[in-house]
């Protein structure tokens, strides 16, 4: 994920992440949810949570000069220490020291080894950033941060509750992603 990063395969990326997380709740009442985790999709699609928050914290380590990616990273670890109660210290002494206690290797350990839900969250958290704060994964690239943007405030949006509404915005990207570079 970078500049050249395709901006359509991002939005299916994620589109495909959040059908997944969708799928995993409403499984999860399942009595065959047992089975359902341990089939090759479900692990791949698993894998690919991942590999998603893994590539994106290449990018927020890869360029220590940026106060943004600085900034963006300090809360990224912030809010995995939370999540993953890292330290549970309310004198607040650990925060600054956050980036020294989750290293880059440290953080590899905690994707693989985190519940799956808590990988859902550190996702979201991801996309939180993207769409409020400025782009990381495009961060030069305006037109394509906005696009993002436009993207992730659909995702956001009240129409999307199940895997059917995402389904159909799925297959509305293309006019979408059309209709956002015309304007």
């Amino acid at each position: 994920m970078t500049e050249k990063t395709d901006i359509r395969e991002l939005f299916f990326d994620i589109l495909d992440i959040v059908k997944f997380e969708l799928k995993f709740y409403s499984d999860r009442e399942s009595p065959m949810f047992e089975r359902i985790v341990k089939t090759r999709v479900f692990q791949t699609k698993l894998q690919k949570l991942k590999d998603f928050i893994m590539h994106y914290f290449d990018i927020l380590y890869r360029d220590e000069e940026s106060p943004i990616n600085q900034a963006a990273l300090h809360l990224q670890l912030d809010n995995i220490a939370r999540l993953t109660n890292y330290y549970d210290d309310l004198s607040d002494f650990y925060t600054d020291h956050t980036k020294l206690m989750i290293t880059k290797d440290k953080l590899q350990s905690v994707v693989d080894y985190s519940h799956i839900e808590v990988l859902f969250l550190i996702f979201t958290n991801i996309l939180d950033w993207e769409h409020y704060k400025s782009s990381l994964l495009f961060p030069t690239d305006k037109s394509k941060e906005k696009l993002l943007k436009e993207f992730l405030e659909k995702l956001a949006s009240s129409d999307i509750r199940d895997v059917d509404d995402i389904i159909d915005l799925e297959q509305t990207i293309e006019s979408f992603v059309d209709s956002i570079e015309i304007s």
